[in-house]
């Protein structure tokens, strides 16, 4: 008996760690695109599912600028993200800076995200976006 049971095949739990960090990966680089397009003013619809819920500020967005204290003429830099995951949701925050060409001043935002997977393709879809600019 105690030879069957040594014999027996099963998953370590460091095989299922790195699942999940595959995982979020990917689920990071759709938050980190999403306000990178922003920047640019790019629409990146692919990377919202089609009833998604974009606020900024206290405001519906629909279009670019999607995020809080983003506008025209500028960069962006993502300076840290956050992210958990359970089962078929993820959600996680986000915090930028985006920088006028104009003035040269900053100001820093943070988005708060929610993603479930995509319907009818691989990947995920971020369903909800709060960003607020920081004071």
């Amino acid at each position: 008996m105690f030879l069957a049971a040594g014999c027996t095949q099963q998953r370590t739990p460091e095989a299922r760690a790195l699942a999940n960090a595959i995982n979020e990966a990917d689920i990071n680089q759709v938050v980190e695109r999403a306000i990178e397009a922003d920047g640019r003013l790019e629409p990146a619809d692919s990377l919202y599912a089609p009833f998604a819920t974009v606020i900024a500020d206290g405001a519906l967005r629909r279009r670019p600028p999607r995020y809080a204290a983003v506008a025209e003429n500028g960069e962006i830099a993502i300076t840290s993200t956050q992210l958990q995951t359970r089962g078929t949701t993820a959600w996680g925050s986000a915090e930028y800076r985006w920088t006028s060409d104009r003035s040269h001043r900053a100001q820093v935002g943070r988005a708060s995200l929610v993603l479930v997977p995509a319907q009818g393709r691989n990947g995920w879809w971020i369903v909800q976006a709060h960003s607020s600019t920081v004071r």
